[in-house]
C-alpha cells in the first residue's frame, strides 16, 4: 500500500497546527481566567440542574466551616433540584486572587456578590442574598491535577438539617 506524499504532508501539517493551537491556548489562559471559568461553568451547571457538571468542580477534599464535605454538597444539590424549579444565579463584581507558597499547594480565591433565586408554586425565593442586597460569597480553590476545584465556600448558609 502506497501513501500519497501530499496527503501525508497535509495530515502532518494539520496535526502540528492543532497541537500548536491547544498548546498556545493553554499557555495564554491565566489562572485568574481559569478560576472565573470554574465559577461560571459551575453556575451554568447548577442552573441547568446538571448534577455531575456542578459536582465536577468540587474537590474531594472540600470542607467548610459547617463541616460539609463533597458528599454533603451532593446531597444538598439533589435536595435543591427536587424542591425548587428555575434556580438562577447572578454573579457580580468578582475579584480573583492567587496565592502560591513554595511549601503549599497553589490556591485561588474568588470573592463576589451573588443572588441565588428559585421558583416554587408560592413564588420566587432567595437562597443567597435578598431583594435588597446580594450575598457576599468567597470560594477558595486549589489546583488538583492541573484543574482548579472548589475546596471551601464562605458566605452561604446550608439549608437546615444539613450540618454535619
Amino acid at each position: 500500500m502506497k501513501i500519497d506524499k501530499k496527503k501525508a504532508q497535509t495530515i502532518l501539517i494539520a496535526l502540528v497546527a492543532i497541537t500548536c493551537f491547544f498548546l498556545v491556548r493553554h499557555l495564554l489562559v491565566s489562572d485568574e481566567d481559569r478560576i472565573k471559568g470554574v465559577i461560571y461553568q459551575g453556575k451554568a451547571a447548577i442552573e441547568r440542574e446538571d448534577f455531575e457538571g456542578a459536582l465536577k468542580h468540587v474537590s474531594r477534599d472540600y470542607r467548610d466551616e459547617y463541616g460539609l464535605n463533597k458528599m454533603a454538597i451532593a446531597a444538598i444539590l439533589k435536595r435543591l433540584y427536587a424542591e425548587f424549579d428555575n434556580i438562577a444565579i447572578e454573579v457580580e463584581e468578582m475579584e480573583v486572587t492567587i496565592t502560591e507558597k513554595e511549601t503549599e499547594t497553589k490556591h485561588g480565591r474568588a470573592a463576589f456578590d451573588t443572588w441565588v433565586t428559585f421558583r416554587t408554586e408560592e413564588g420566587i425565593g432567595y437562597l443567597v442574598g435578598s431583594f435588597e442586597e446580594p450575598g457576599q460569597v468567597v470560594f477558595t480553590l486549589a489546583k488538583e491535577g492541573g484543574r482548579w476545584r472548589v475546596v471551601k465556600v464562605e458566605g452561604v448558609v446550608p439549608p437546615e438539617g444539613t450540618y454535619l
